[in-house]
Order: C-alpha cells, then sequence, then structure tokens
C-alpha cells in the first residue's frame, strides 16, 4: 500500500495521462512521476510531475503535510505550429485547468493551489520549450501511518 503522498502523485500523472481529444487541444507523448528524462526531450509534449519539498505539521487526530509539486512540461516545436510563445501559454493552461479540476485527487488531498509558472524560451523561433508550474498540496493522513489517511483513533 503506498503513502497518501504518493497516492496523490501517483493520481496527478494519471490526471495528464488522461489528457486527450476532443476534449483537449493537445495528448502529452510522455507523462510521468519525476523530472524529465533526456530521452523525453525530443517528444511532442512532455509532462513530469516533480515532488518538492513539504512541510507538516501536527495537528491531533493528524498529520498534516503540504507538499510542494512542479509540473515540468517540454514541447518540441514542428513546422506549421503555431509561434513557440503561443504554444507555450495554451500548454499552460492545459496543465493549469487538470490542477483546477482535481483539486482533492479523488479525495486524497484537502485543497491543491496554483503557485506559479514559468516560461523557459530564449527567442521566439525556439524550437524546443520548456516551464514548470508549481503548486501546492495540501493533505493529511494518521500519526500512526503515512498510508492511512484516516485519524487516529
Amino acid at each position: 500500500m503506498n503513502s497518501v503522498r504518493h497516492e496523490i502523485l501517483n493520481a496527478m500523472v494519471s490526471a495528464y495521462r488522461a489528457v486527450d481529444q476532443p476534449g483537449w487541444p493537445i495528448k502529452f507523448s510522455v507523462v510521468g512521476l519525476g523530472p524529465l528524462a533526456d530521452a523525453d526531450h525530443t517528444k511532442r509534449f512532455s509532462i513530469g510531475v516533480v515532488a518538492g519539498p513539504e512541510s507538516q505539521s501536527y495537528v491531533f487526530p493528524y498529520i498534516q503535510s503540504t507538499l510542494q509539486v512542479g509540473i515540468e512540461f517540454r514541447i518540441t516545436v514542428n513546422r506549421g505550429d503555431a509561434k513557440p510563445g503561443v504554444l507555450a501559454e495554451e500548454l499552460l493552461t492545459v496543465v493549469k485547468r487538470v490542477l483546477i479540476d482535481n483539486r482533492t485527487w479523488g479525495g486524497r488531498a484537502i485543497d491543491t493551489k496554483i503557485t506559479g509558472a514559468e516560461i523557459d524560451m530564449t527567442t521566439y523561433g525556439d524550437r524546443t520549450i520548456m516551464g514548470v508550474c508549481f503548486c501546492e498540496v495540501l493533505y493529511r493522513h494518521s500519526h500512526l501511518d503515512p498510508r492511512n489517511p484516516n485519524p487516529d483513533a
């Protein structure tokens, strides 16, 4: 059995894998837990769900945690595509929509808040665009077992 934290991260990966046309403007080529690998850099649209620092407070009957997560994205621009700046904004909008649509990650979290975003382009003629959208996930688990989302007895 996975920890509540691991279940939330897996739910995030599943939510991005579920993005598909026609309901969404794109489909991700690669979605994984962890930073994007070198091989992912050649794919059309890539997503990496990267866990960051976590803080905890002891609030009986739970441990309440705030987990920072970065949703890394990479776009390979093809001939005939919109300008890189337009593609970057469209992809960032999709990334944010998934976060907003899944704030509790199937009831595993209390809430998710977007805390910022960054797009990395050197020029508007770039063939590869990278970026990250940051969020904080508030969740809780038992004092006795990080796999148990229920309060201590």
